[in-house]
């Protein structure tokens, strides 16, 4: 890893044989980078919304980013194919466009009076449709295969609850105790889809 300014590199060298791996690895990750981080500071920044709090707003775009995040991992995954290197901005401002734009038309969707009430309706839609089974153990989130799962740390901010949403749960296990926040959003949005152990 090499720093320059504000500028950081990461080198992965490893031998041929294993290269196509490490490459799918490094691709599904800058994706994850692109999908979540960028499209969180993308949203952060045009939303006006000044009827909610910051956890609220916080909530709200998180789970605006989860929303999509399939598809737009896919999308951004198949942008990155056949480079020797990488460039987070340069992929960005360059290769996703079309991704911006449908980005932009979330944006212009969400109106500024959102409310509360509003931002319950959504979640109750979003979390409605969940797949994966996840697991909660002490203030951390892990998948199906009991990987810990980080993605809500590109956020700005490392919650239970952003792990849960972009972990897309149709069912969590909750072993030991669980903080007031994320105990408070499971009962209200995972009704009989969440085990207290």
């Amino acid at each position: 890893m090499e720093r320059d300014g504000d500028f950081t590199e990461i080198a992965v060298k490893t031998e041929r044989a294993y290269c196509p791996y490490v490459r799918r690895f490094v691709e599904e990750n800058v994706a994850d980078v692109i999908a979540v981080g960028y499209k969180y500071a993308f949203f952060e920044k045009r939303l006006c919304l000044p009827l909610l709090t910051a956890t609220e707003k916080r909530l709200l775009i998180t789970a605006l980013v989860a929303a999509d995040f399939k598809e737009d991992k896919s999308y951004v995954a198949r942008r990155l194919c056949g480079f020797e290197s990488y460039s987070l901005d340069g992929v960005f401002h360059f290769r996703l466009k079309e991704l911006k734009k449908r980005w932009e038309g979330v944006v212009e969707y969400v109106p500024t009076d959102m409310g509360a009430s509003s931002i319950e309706s959504f979640l109750e839609f979003l979390t409605e449709d969940g797949e994966s089974k996840l697991f909660l153990k002490g203030g951390k989130v892990y998948d199906e295969e009991y990987r810990l799962l980080s993605r809500s740390a590109l956020t700005g901010k490392a919650s239970a609850v952003g792990e849960i949403l972009l972990g897309g749960a149709g069912q969590i296990y909750c072993f030991g105790e669980t903080d007031e926040e994320t105990r408070d959003f499971l009962k209200k949005y995972y009704v009989g889809r969440v085990v207290f152990c």
